[in-house]
């Protein structure tokens, strides 16, 4: 049962991190072009907690 909530509460966190990463991805290219490197990197970033949040989803 505390793995569960443990589990939860990060997802929830990730999903949080993800988004506020999501804007910020779009604001960088929209000045700066969708195909600059901090763009890129911010995507890739985003990718990274994707991943991660998938590998803490699955452990449920």
């Amino acid at each position: 049962m505390q793995s569960y909530r443990y589990n939860s509460t990060l997802r929830n966190t990730f999903l949080v991190d993800i988004e506020a990463a999501r804007e910020l991805m779009i604001e960088v290219g929209l000045e700066e072009g969708f195909t600059s490197n901090n763009t890129i990197v911010i995507s890739q970033f985003i990718d990274q907690m994707l991943n991660q949040l998938e590998e803490i989803t699955s452990l449920n």
